[in-house]
């Protein structure tokens, strides 16, 4: 072995990985529970290893070297293969403790997830599941190992991440029944100059429907804002708003409300994604297939 290497451990590369997706050594440090004197000396040891100085200041933050980003990717197969063979070999449903974290929307919270658990208490009453909120945070979520799964309709392009779409939901349109524009079909113009509640579920994600708008050079009017769709129920009835969700929460918001399709074509997908070091786990596996078939059993709106 190179002797620049004796002492070079998993750990070490851990951070390595961590600060090069952070772009931070201080918020790679937070995120390890350490002080930032420790993640320089690891990255400090590793510069000395690999006869490479791994980052470089770019004016207010840092980025890596060539050399850094091969070390990295290589850093990613072994601890991958690492991770791997802690796995359990077997895995029995019945029999099985273990805790899973996923990260997902309002959507999987509220239409895949109650089946999925209901199914879980049943087959295996010792997996516990923590659901956090996750939606532009996904990706974040998934890379720190603070989530196993992720259900979110953001993309998500990154060395490391698998993914899949197990679902895809239409928008439908809901408004008070005496709304004037609830007596006809809505246009793609009368729907942009309605006066509009728009959902934002506390992110900087755009609804899909209104860059199919976009494309038609037609933007909306909004009139009120907010991250909650079961805001829906309370703002809309004996005003004039219109709100656009997709069709499987507006389902849950219809009573007493009307109901129509969005007049401009766009679905919300629904992506799984997961780490690559949980990619070979017999139970994410099992999990995994347990939500697609879930998504995909679901009766049409």
């Amino acid at each position: 072995m190179n002797n620049h290497l004796r002492g070079i451990d998993f750990a070490a590369l851990a951070t390595l990985r961590l600060v090069y997706r952070r772009r931070s050594f201080t918020v790679a440090a937070e995120e390890l529970n350490l002080k930032q004197s420790s993640v320089s000396y690891t990255i400090e040891r590793l510069r000395n290893a690999f006869l490479d100085p791994l980052f470089v200041r770019q004016g207010g933050s840092i980025a890596p070297t060539d050399r850094c980003i091969e070390i990295v990717a290589a850093a990613e197969r072994i601890l991958g293969e690492a991770e791997r063979a802690a796995l359990p070999r077997e895995f029995d449903p019945a029999t099985s403790t273990a805790s899973v974290t996923i990260s997902a929307t309002y959507l999987s919270r509220s239409v895949l997830m109650p089946r999925v658990v209901q199914e879980l208490r049943q087959e295996a009453p010792g997996i516990s599941v923590e659901l956090i909120t996750g939606f532009t945070d996904a990706r974040r979520h998934l890379l720190s190992g603070h989530a196993d799964l992720a259900l979110t309709p953001v993309a998500i392009e990154e060395s490391g991440i698998y993914g899949t779409t197990i679902l895809e939901d239409p928008y439908v349109c809901l408004m008070d029944p005496e709304n004037p524009l609830a007596r006809g079909p809505l246009t793609p113009e009368s729907f942009a100059s309605a006066t509009h509640l728009v959902i934002h579920y506390g992110q900087t994600w755009r609804p899909l429907y209104q860059d199919a708008l976009k494309e038609r050079g037609l933007t909306l009017k909004v009139a009120v804002s907010t991250p909650d769709p079961e805001d829906v129920r309370f703002m809309i009835p004996r005003t004039d708003l219109v709100a656009a969700l997709p069709s499987w929460i507006a389902r849950q918001f219809e009573q007493g409300l009307h109901i129509c399709p969005c007049p401009v074509p766009a679905d919300t997908p629904v992506n799984m994604y997961w780490p690559a070091r949980l990619n070979h786990s017999p139970l994410q596996e099992w999990l995994r297939a347990k939500v697609l078939r879930v998504a995909q059993e679901l009766p049409d709106t």
